[in-house]
């Protein structure tokens, strides 16, 4: 009796998204649970045994897998599909909303709407959108990043385990110098790694798990998009417009997952924990290091040529300061704060995010370049003519900067680099090679032919590239890692190259003398643009730094001031 099955007559206000075939030739109006690829026909509970009895070869599709179910003739094609209602389809769009609309769309919400249109009527030429055209391109660039994001958290998962590893070898170390009373601090301690281990694990998990959705529906609806030019214009319209949104969620998820670029874990050992024993509760303190971004940027490829969206100057000069400012050295650590060495005070200074000067330490001579070495350190070149030839390392804690060691040379130090491990040094004339603990390693690359042929330096990311500029002779020099010359770019308007900086395969170099910034090819032979003059607010400047955190260029001189250039 047709009170057995599941559905009710055809003239019912009933809306399915899919009706079953079968009930529909009986007239009746019953959803669809089943849909088979061959028969191209929906069935529901009650109907799909029949089928399957008939056609035991025939592949039948479920609802967990509606998404590769196709649009039987005169039905609704699943990119079609009004979302807010399952069994309508879109066929308008509101312009004062610009929204995708079914009928009952309008008639709910948009009726006071001035700019509603047919489908039909705007989607004639889509083909020749540029925006459409690049589709493809555009989404399958978004499933790598993801792709490649998800493959980044996996790689930092297996990071995080042998972080702990290591850690716990060092809990074990000095578990051993003490007695039995340190089995409870040794649980308490473990524990509190394990805790902070699985709360990372959770989190990058979580990252994975929201990159594998997004490039899944990104595949899924690009796959429902006919690829014909003959095809209906409505179909590829509807999914281009929801490619767009899906694009749009898919850069959120980027930039809410690329805020922190690697979760990360430190240990740090109490000191005097021999003699302490009694009074400790466990071995150290296990803490989270984990790296932020101030906000996600556009992945730009290396050949990418930046384009100058705005400047903004920011003083860095301090009430303490008994001479005009004069920046030698630009760097930033990774919460944001950036340090910069000023060589008429003789101070290195710690500013804020907001650009703001938040503390400072003193040096004993002028300071000249500085780098980031790791974590909150930075090294600082610092001399006095012949007499001072040093490095010293300054670090970030609880906001105060603090010098904790330094390294001496036989030659002078003006530039300085940090790649693998190793210090790239430059006296002015050569380059040498040097560990972290002070031990010469080699001289990479010497040039006698002017005072001033080794100037400043800059590393490539992958540590195959070395880029020096040759202020006696106006020159940016390109040298491989065994002190090879790749490269000599000159610009015959441009005097005093200073201060290169590089980043992921971008190169930026200043002049000293000609105010002015310049974005060079990833080679160092040619240059792409020009990115800030005199006029910018660029006067003699010495030290660049690229930000990738908030893709901008940090330009420092003869000024009281810090100029930042935004790039896109």
């Amino acid at each position: 009796m047709a009170s057995n099955f599941e559905s009710i007559q055809m003239g019912c206000d009933f809306i399915h998204d899919f009706a079953c075939s079968a009930c529909e030739e009986d007239g009746l109006n019953t959803e669809a649970q089943h849909f088979c690829n061959q028969c191209t026909k929906y069935y529901c509970n009650n109907c799909v045994p029949v089928h399957n009895k008939l056609y035991k070869r025939h592949a039948v599709l479920d609802r967990k897998d509606v998404k590769k179910w196709a649009a039987a003739p005169g039905t609704v094609e699943v990119l079609e599909i009004c979302e807010r209602h399952p069994g309508e389809a879109l066929k308008l769009v509101c312009g004062d909303h610009d929204q995708l609309c079914c009928h009952m769309c309008v008639a709910v919400d948009h009726r006071q709407c001035f700019s509603i249109q047919h489908i039909q009527d705007i989607a004639k030429d889509i083909h020749k959108d540029p925006e459409f055209r690049q589709l493809p391109q555009r989404v399958a660039e978004l499933r790598t990043h993801l792709e490649d994001m998800k493959n980044d958290r996996k790689k930092n998962g297996a990071s995080l385990k042998k972080t702990r590893a290591v850690i716990v070898g060092e809990i074990k170390a000095i578990r051993k110098k003490i007695n039995d009373i340190l089995d409870k601090m040794e649980t308490t301690t473990i524990q509190d790694l394990d805790r902070l281990v699985a709360d990372q694990e959770l989190s990058i998990k979580k990252d994975m798990d929201a990159c594998t959705l997004m490039h899944d529906e990104l595949k899924s609806i690009m796959d429902a998009i006919p690829n014909k030019e003959s095809s209906d214009k409505p179909p590829l319209y509807i999914g281009f417009r929801k490619c767009k949104e899906k694009i749009k969620q898919a850069n959120e998820i980027l930039q809410n997952i690329s805020k922190i670029v690697k979760y990360k874990i430190t240990f740090r050992k109490n000191d005097g924990i021999e003699e302490n024993l009694a009074t400790m509760a466990k071995f150290g303190d296990i803490n989270e290091s984990n790296v932020f971004t101030k906000k996600t940027l556009p992945l730009f490829s290396q050949d990418h040529v930046f384009d100058s969206q705005g400047y903004h100057e920011y003083s860095v000069e301090m009430c303490s300061d008994k001479n005009r400012c004069d920046i030698e050295g630009v760097c930033e650590l990774p919460g944001g704060e950036i340090v910069i060495s000023d060589y008429s005070n003789c101070k290195v200074k710690l500013l804020d995010q907001q650009y703001r000067v938040a503390d400072h330490c003193d040096v004993p001579e002028y300071p000249f370049d500085v780098c980031h070495i790791g974590g909150n350190e930075v090294a600082v070149c610092v001399n006095f003519r012949d007499d001072r030839r040093e490095l010293h390392f300054i670090n970030m804690t609880k906001g105060k900067l603090v010098t904790t060691r330094k390294l001496c040379f036989m030659h002078r130090s003006y530039g300085v680099a940090h790649h693998g491990n190793k210090l790239y040094i430059s006296s002015n004339t050569a380059l040498y090679i040097y560990t972290m603990s002070g031990k010469n390693i080699k001289k990479l690359y010497e040039d006698k032919s002017g005072g001033n042929t080794v100037q400043r330096i800059a590393i490539s990311n992958d540590g195959k590239t070395v880029f020096i500029t040759n202020f006696s002779n106006n020159q940016l020099i390109t040298l491989d890692n065994l002190g090879n010359k790749l490269a000599t770019f000159t610009d015959h308007y441009l005097r005093g190259p200073h201060g290169p900086a590089t980043t992921a395969g971008h190169v930026f170099v200043c002049y000293f003398d000609s105010d002015t910034i310049l974005q060079v090819d990833k080679d160092g032979k040619k240059k792409l643009a020009t990115l800030a003059r005199k006029q910018d607010g660029v006067l003699s400047p010495k030290a660049l730094f690229f930000s990738s955190r908030t893709s901008s260029l940090f330009v420092c001189g003869s000024k009281d001031t810090l100029l930042v250039i935004s790039l896109r």
